[in-house]
This record gives C-alpha cells, structure tokens and sequence, in this order.
C-alpha cells in the first residue's frame, strides 16, 4: 500500500510540475555576472575579450535552452548594454563571433528579443 501511495505522490508532483509555469532558471544579474569581465572590450580599452569574458558568454548561451530562457538572456543583454552608454555598438555584436560562441541574437541596444525564435 505505501509503494502506491509514494507512486501516486510522484505522478501528481510530475503534473503539478508540467502544469504550473516553470520560473527562469537564471535572472538579469547572472547575465550581468557573466558580462562583467567584457566590459574592456565592450568600451574599446582592450583590443580582444579575455578568456573570462568568452566564458561568460558561453555560459549565457548554456543558461538559455528553451526560445523563453533565450528572449530573456536577450532582454538581460539589451538592458545591459543600455546601462552603459558608452559601449561600443560594434564590439558588442560581434563580441559571441569573437569569443567563438555563437548566438541565436545579436548583442545590441536595439535588438526586439520578443522576435527570437
């Protein structure tokens, strides 16, 4: 009886998980944490990310999965980008073809991330 019991648990906690909207696995300030070693290249005071920087954006591009997860990295982006004014347009579109991580969405302070696919 408790073996059927404990499996009536697990199938109703495994419904109750794919009915109730799942929250992001990541919010705007992990973004900025994986962002933050790219600020040099970003402003044009150095010539090349640094290996910290690539690997900050690799693991944005880990945290977004699901086209949700990669409007949100998207919004996170932009929203960082326009924080800081003096960021150069250039560098930050082209900074995941620099690292060699390529994005499903450009780094850009006028990027719609609702569009992503």
């Amino acid at each position: 009886m408790m073996k059927v019991f404990f499996c009536v648990v697990v199938v109703l906690a495994m419904a109750y998980m794919m009915v109730e909207p799942t929250q992001a696995a990541f919010t705007c300030t992990d973004v900025d944490k994986c962002l933050v070693q790219c600020m040099p290249y970003l402003v044009g005071t150095a010539a090349v990310p640094v290996p910290a920087c690539c690997d900050g954006v690799k693991q944005i591009k880990g945290m977004a999965i699901t086209i949700e997860d990669k409007r949100q990295a998207c919004g996170c982006v932009k929203d960082a980008a326009n924080k800081h004014q003096n960021i150069k347009e250039d560098a930050a579109s082209g900074l995941p073809t620099k690292c060699g991580v390529p994005l499903s969405y450009p780094i850009s302070k006028n990027i719609d991330c609702s569009t992503i696919n």
